[in-house]
């Protein structure tokens, strides 16, 4: 075990690249290059597209995921967003990797096929940080007001719990801050 963590659930980078090969050469690009197309999800009117840029974007998400989501080289990131949004693929994907951090990968709803799979999850995968849509975090209260599925796990390494998507209630920040006691709890709205 490396780090508390069972090193045959997760791969090391560095371990990767000294078994490869053939390494293709990095692509030399300038900073203000486009990296993606972010549109919003038409609900308000016709869907409307920004480029993100690669350099802005890879300063913005490295600095989030240090200093706002509290994810380092050692940390175990797990944002239950789906790939394609912004939460997805920006802290599930591009954060991680340029943290140098693991991440965790999950499809699915949060208490399908119970509500403690999330709990389940982050015990098996050591979990540091978790990063869930207020709504998400709803559902999982509503199935589990007494936080017994909780109990059943080790979530004792989570030490942030960040949400976005919507402004989180009162309420449940109230049942995050009781079930995850000593985790940051960090409703970022987006």
């Amino acid at each position: 075990m490396a780090n508390g963590l069972d090193r045959n659930l997760y791969k090391d980078y560095d371990e990767l690249m000294s078994a490869t090969t053939k390494v293709a050469d990095c692509e030399v690009l300038p900073a203000n290059h486009p990296a993606y197309i972010l549109y919003t999800s038409g609900t308000t009117g016709t869907p409307k597209g920004v480029v993100r840029d690669i350099g802005g974007t890879q300063v913005g998400i490295r600095f989030a995921m240090e200093n706002t989501y509290n994810v380092h080289r050692d940390s175990v990131n797990f944002a239950t967003s789906d790939i394609g949004w912004i939460v997805g693929h920006s802290n599930i994907v591009y954060g991680p990797l340029l943290q140098g951090s693991a991440s965790v990968f999950f499809e699915g709803k949060p208490i399908t096929p119970n509500p403690g799979i999330i709990w389940q999850k982050c015990e098996q995968y050591g979990v540091t940080m978790l990063f869930m849509a207020p709504t998400g975090v709803r559902v999982i209260k509503k199935d589990d007001y007494d936080s017994e599925w909780v109990k059943k796990y080790d979530v004792s390494k989570i030490n942030g719990f960040c949400m976005a998507g919507e402004r989180c209630d009162p309420d449940t920040i109230r049942w995050l801050n009781k079930t995850l006691p000593e985790a940051m709890i960090n409703d970022t709205w987006w």
